[in-house]
């Protein structure tokens, strides 16, 4: 009797840890970082010759399904100061209303800028980054239009990207290549099992006895 408590209850251990190891790989892969790119020019700008000409900008864009975002975005060829920046919603070729405000101060200086966004709004960019847009503004180049603007893209070469098309990390994981979570679940599954199997050739024997 001892015995079958004992190896029962490292089954349930097991299948325990297990589930928790798990739903540990859903919030880590939820909380994945997904990288975007940004590269434009005042030629960009809607409508043509609107923008500062001679001025480029590039950005990139760290984001989660959770909202939270890390951009660095840099301008040069500008004559005036940023005055302000934003991810704008809209296709190539149009203007579109301000979804997420930029510190101008972090473009003026090229550095590194967090902030946390609505998890709805995270999940469009995820999803359609091209239907967003970057622009900047200046005293001369008032909203809504810019001295500089780029279309956001999906960045699918940098690291921490998911790729929820037909490759990346979520192909893999399709493919038979689970992560290190889900390799380590199978793991404590195959103990748990084992455990069970256990049980049952005790019982198996406690019969023919």
């Amino acid at each position: 009797m001892t015995v079958r408590r004992l190896l029962g209850s490292v089954a349930a251990a097991g299948l325990l840890t297990a589930g928790a190891l798990l739903g540990s790989a859903a919030t880590a892969f939820a909380q994945e970082t997904v990288t975007l790119a940004a590269s434009g020019s005042g030629e960009e700008e809607v409508p043509p010759g609107s923008g500062e000409e001679g001025t480029s900008v590039t950005g990139s864009f760290q984001l989660t399904a959770a909202g939270a975002l890390t951009y660095t975005v840099q301008i040069t060829g500008n004559e005036e100061d940023i005055t302000a920046g934003h991810i704008h919603r809209g296709a190539a070729g149009s203007n579109g209303e301000v979804v997420v405000p930029l510190d101008s101060a972090a473009i003026n200086s090229g550095s590194s800028a967090t902030t946390q966004i609505d998890p709805g709004l995270a999940q469009q960019i995820i999803d359609d980054p091209a239907g967003f847009y970057l622009n900047t503004h200046s005293a001369s180049f008032p909203p809504p239009t810019g001295n500089a603007r780029a279309q956001l893209t999906s960045s699918s070469a940098a690291p921490g990207t998911i790729d929820t098309g037909s490759g990346g990390q979520a192909a893999a994981a399709a493919t038979g290549s689970p992560g290190p979570y889900v390799a380590g679940g199978a793991l404590v599954l195959a103990a748990a099992g084992g455990g069970a199997l256990l049980v049952q050739r005790r019982r198996s024997a406690d019969a023919g006895a």
